[in-house]
């Protein structure tokens, strides 16, 4: 009886040392082509210190490599005044995607405002995210500047920029 029970034993050892090495295996593996497609991203983002407040809509796309690419239009309004600004903005991203589907993505928004002057770039934007329903749909938050900037116009009293950013992103195609 004691043969048979080691021989069952040493079995079991041999398969959960093999799942264990599979496993050390996977946390090293390159998880980045579990985000791969085009996304149509609805974003909001409330400013600290201000009432405004900017929607979104855009695109985003994942290489599955680690890049993304994102266009989109909103719009900022002031919900004390009801003023509103319109504004067109790219975005370039690197990506980062974890064995338990969260991600990180960093990158570069650069914004134009409709029919006025000027624009802005703003650097280091980092945002977190999770992938859900099997790839096709994206939880995404973040801070945006990354840090507070103050902004000063002529005749007016200085301004905080910083602003909570939550968007959800649904998978248009399917690769």
């Amino acid at each position: 009886m004691y043969p048979q029970l080691i021989v069952y034993v040493l079995a079991a050892c041999v398969v959960l040392l093999g799942t264990g090495s599979a496993i050390a295996d996977d946390e090293h593996r390159n998880h980045n082509a579990s985000l791969k497609g085009t996304y149509r991203i609805f974003t909001t983002l409330n400013n600290v210190g201000s009432t405004a407040i900017l929607k979104s809509l855009g695109v985003i796309t994942y290489d599955g490599k680690g890049h993304a690419q994102m266009s989109d239009s909103g719009t900022i309004i002031d919900s004390n005044s009801g003023a509103a600004i319109s504004f067109e903005e790219t975005g370039k991203f690197t990506y980062k995607v974890n064995r338990d589907g969260s991600f990180t993505q960093e990158g570069t928004f650069t914004s134009h405002p409709i029919g006025e002057p000027g624009g802005y770039v703003i650097t280091g934007v980092k945002w977190v995210g999770q992938i859900g329903g099997r790839g096709s749909i994206l939880m995404i938050s973040g801070t945006i500047p990354p840090e507070p900037q103050i902004f000063t116009s002529e005749g007016r009293v200085p301004s905080v920029r910083f602003g909570v950013m939550t968007g959800t992103a649904v998978r248009m195609d399917k690769e």
